[in-house]
């Protein structure tokens, strides 16, 4: 672990304009700052970025949730090595840069986030009212929440550090039984439920709310069979009346808000429980969804721009993934571009790639990314009860024939399968699709049936080898 999960003295500071949108960096350190509310106000803000860098491409959730599902394939790569094509083709040795470098990312995060609840715990600072620490510790718990819940879908047990540590103290933090960790994390979660508010004006449009945190506690709860408690925390979302389907808010509900969904102005819509906040052209904070997704390529154009482009060729849409869309399906079209121009060549090549990430200012874009949508729980829903109704929501909205008619696709014959297939194509490339699986106990069967060769070792990510010659006493995963 190392410098990994140890105090980082000084977390670059994070700001707060329109629709907490300003990441500048200072050169503050520790020594002069965290002396007034509105300082410790900018240090809390940092958990923000955290978010950014955890869910930007080749963040564990985009590493496991896409590029280890069968949504993604490798057509072509810079060469420079197999880390990206190793992890599509389940072929993952211990020494994958990729994964280590996600890692180190998470524990970096969680790290600056335990030194910011240190810092919010201890300060002698008066704040302005309890209500407003609170809030921000809850912002807090919040996203080292979320992250520990990702790290554990990938690894398993994984070391659990909630404190600022020591580098000789960095030793004793072996892997955690994954159960105490899910125990002390929804408790944390219920805690950001009590101190988090219902809604944000102005400013702080953006930030996490109570329905986030019912949000992940849900997924967290249908992670480890606790289907009940899961309900009761979708229920109150569906039930507040906070979001809808009407994305675009133009009072009908059509195919159009699903494309408003992915155009690069649209932030914070009706339909966002809780999305990354971008910036284009800041350092550290623009999106790269769209610079890694396009294809390896140095020169093409992508569609309706004159300026050539160069792209990462991650996350290339699968012909399995193409195939699942019903025929007269628009999210299709929405979703994926088939084709790009190459300026070399002078040709048009057949190659698709997300268009859910496209924004014409490529270089530096600021295009949002959505964690949590309405349509993410309203399918979740409908797993839970049962209830093809909020199902149906999700497909009537882009034109598709409802779940039990007659021109219903019949080979998704049980809702469980339905819901399957229908997050899958609502959601392809929002990084649920392998949580999807594994979390229904689905991955081995889908896998395996498409000619894999799987077990259950292969659905779980390997401890960075780097890490356990660190820390020999740290254990891998088994198969590695």
């Amino acid at each position: 672990m190392k410098n990994y999960i140890l105090l980082i003295v000084m977390a670059v500071m994070v700001s707060c304009s329109d629709q907490l949108e300003l990441y500048p960096e200072t050169n503050l350190t520790e020594g002069n700052y965290y002396n007034t509310e509105d300082e410790l106000l900018l240090a809390a803000n940092d958990v923000y970025r955290q978010l950014c860098r955890i869910y930007d491409a080749n963040g564990i959730p985009d590493l496991y949730g896409e590029r280890f599902s069968d949504n993604a394939c490798v057509i072509f790569t810079d060469g420079a090595n197999s880390y990206t094509e190793d992890i599509v083709l389940h072929q993952i040795k211990s020494d994958n840069g990729t994964i280590l470098t996600a890692w180190r990312t998470a524990y970096n995060a969680i790290s600056i986030i335990n030194d910011i609840l240190d810092r919010l715990e201890n300060t002698s600072v008066s704040f302005s009212s309890d209500e407003l620490l609170n809030r921000i510790k809850a912002e807090a718990l919040f996203v080292r929440s979320l992250i520990y819940y990702n790290l554990i879908q990938a690894f398993g047990d994984v070391p659990f550090p909630l404190k600022v540590v020591s580098v000789s103290e960095s030793y004793s933090y072996l892997r955690e039984d994954k159960k105490e960790i899910y125990s002390h994390i929804i408790s944390d979660l219920l805690s950001c439920k009590e101190h988090l508010p219902e809604v944000y004006q102005g400013k702080d449009i953006g930030r996490i709310t109570t329905y986030a945190a019912s949000s992940i506690l849900a997924k967290i709860y249908l992670t480890i069979g606790e289907k009940d408690l899961a309900k009761i925390e979708l229920k109150r979302i569906v039930d507040s009346g906070k979001y809808s389907l009407d994305s675009n808010n133009d009072g009908v509900v059509d195919v159009k808000d699903y494309e408003y969904l992915f155009l690069p102005d649209t932030k914070n819509c009706r339909e966002s429980i809780l999305e990354i906040q971008y910036l284009s052209g800041v350092d550290n904070v623009n999106a790269q969804h769209q610079n890694q997704y396009t294809p390896f390529l140095w020169s093409f154009h992508l569609p309706g721009s004159s300026e050539t482009f160069r792209g990462g060729g991650k996350n290339t849409p699968s012909k399995d993934l193409i195939s699942e869309y019903e025929e007269n399906d628009p999210r299709k079209e929405i979703s994926i571009i088939f084709g790009y121009q190459d300026e070399g060549a002078n040709i048009w090549v057949d190659h698709p790639y997300t268009n859910k990430f496209y924004d014409p200012n490529w270089q530096n874009p600021g295009q949002n990314f959505e964690i949590i949508r309405y349509a993410d729980i309203l399918l979740l829903y409908s797993e839970v009860t049962g209830d093809a109704s909020y199902l149906n929501q999700v497909r009537a909205r882009v034109g598709l024939s409802p779940f039990g008619s007659d021109l219903y696709p019949k080979n998704y014959n049980t809702l469980a399968l339905a819901v399957e297939h229908e997050r899958r194509v609502e959601l392809a490339f929002e990084f649920h699709r392998f949580f999807d699986l594994v979390r229904n106990g689905r991955a081995l069967e889908v896998f395996n049936g498409k000619g894999f060769n799987l077990s259950e070792n292969d659905i779980q990510f390997p401890i960075p080898l780097v890490e356990i010659d660190i820390n020999p006493a740290l254990n891998q995963n088994p198969g590695y």
